[in-house]
């Protein structure tokens, strides 16, 4: 028989979550979402299907392109067609602007469910993950940029995630090129390309030099503002970039603690951000553990937001779990409550008679609670 006929099932993306890892991700999540309740984050949950929506305002926040289109499915008794959900942050922003619109602003949401998406992309390796995010609704937008930064930071140093640096982009800027350069013929595609891969040697036209100095705008916050300085931009570009490089300088001014990098030709996201995107790295094994920035909602108002990818956050975060007790037979249970502690796991013996080190040694308790209420760490048995 093929072991691995149970891994044939799952196609490329999905995985099974083993009581480790799977505790490891509980574990990890009940942490973040502690940290947004206590900054006066309010839970929602939304559906893992809706009707599609095709006459969603173009404006607010959706999907990036073709190759993230949502799985589809057909609703047998209306024959209506239904979508999985490839991204939560939608679904709020939604929310927020209907039946929460009544809310006094600004208001405080925060999610947490499994999305499902039908490709993969640089940043996610999984198909089905778990999202936990925080979106600020209605705040002024320095202010609220600033509380959405300083929340990821007291979670990255909560979990004690070493080495990040949180990766500013411009997507007005790209959004501007779309519109004045025409991607799909032989130049554009040329263009398109150079922006993509950095490669300032791809663009040949004159009159796109511009162009490079947008892929120079990298790096450091310093080189990039040095090279932005420095440069000539066709002013609705110098416009967009001002207002971006301000709204950076006021987050370096206030939060002091943050590693803030630039790539303003880095367009590629999962959602179509307005003015502001970033993603936040850990440098040491190159994941991205979020993913964030500003939008529009369907009443134009602006929502600030940030979506943390735990399957990522799990690969950078070392997880020991809470120490096992084996509890012999004998123990009855109003001894057994009398020594319980919240910081350790108990688990009982069922059947009497039984080996009771080689069962705890089997299970990977640290600990026996012997037949006379004694607290017993395994190494020391002889």
């Amino acid at each position: 028989m093929n072991k691995n006929n149970n891994n044939d099932l799952l196609p490329e993306g999905f995985k099974v979550l083993l009581p480790n890892n799977a505790e490891k991700e509980e574990f990890l999540s009940r942490k973040i979402l502690d940290i947004l309740n206590k900054h006066g984050y309010l839970l929602v949950k939304t559906p893992l299907l809706e009707y599609e929506d095709n006459k969603s305002n173009p404006s607010t926040l959706q999907l990036e392109n073709i190759n993230h289109e949502p799985f589809i499915l057909m609703e047998p008794s209306t024959k209506k067609i239904l979508v999985i959900r490839p991204d939560i942050t939608p679904q709020i922003a939604k929310l927020a602007s209907t039946k929460l619109s009544h809310i006094r602003r600004p208001i405080r949401l925060m999610y947490s469910g499994e999305v499902l998406r039908n490709a993969k992309n640089l940043y996610q390796s999984d198909r089905q993950y778990q999202q936990i995010g925080a979106e600020l609704i209605g705040a002024p937008y320095n202010r609220g940029l600033l509380e959405i930064i300083q929340l990821i930071k007291k979670i990255i140093n909560k979990l004690k995630i070493k080495n990040t640096i949180i990766d500013f982009s411009a997507p007005s800027v790209m959004r501007y090129l779309e519109s004045i350069i025409n991607f799909k013929t032989n130049s554009g595609i040329m263009i398109k390309e150079a922006i993509q891969n950095k490669d300032t040697s791809l663009i040949k036209i004159k009159k796109y030099d511009y162009l490079k100095k947008i892929i120079e705008c990298s790096g450091s916050l310093k080189n990039a503002k040095t090279n932005f300085k420095k440069s000539i931009f066709p002013q609705e570009i110098k416009i967009l970039l001002d207002k971006f490089f301000k709204t950076l300088d006021y987050l370096e001014k206030n939060e002091k603690e943050i590693n803030i990098s630039v790539d303003i030709s880095e367009g590629n996201s999962f959602l179509n951000y307005q003015n502001l995107g970033f993603k936040v790295y850990n440098k040491d094994d190159s994941n991205v553990i979020a993913i964030g920035g500003d939008y529009l909602l369907d009443n134009n108002e602006i929502g600030i937001g940030i979506t943390l990818m735990t399957n990522n956050i799990c690969n950078s975060y070392s997880y020991k779990g809470k120490e096992k007790v084996y509890v012999e037979y004998a123990i009855n249970d109003i001894l057994l409550e009398k020594v319980i502690k919240n910081n350790k796991i108990y688990i009982r013996e069922l059947l009497p008679k039984k080996n009771s080190i080689k069962e705890a040694k089997s299970l990977k308790c640290t600990y026996i609670l012997n037949s006379k209420g004694k607290l017993i760490k395994i190494g020391n048995i002889n």
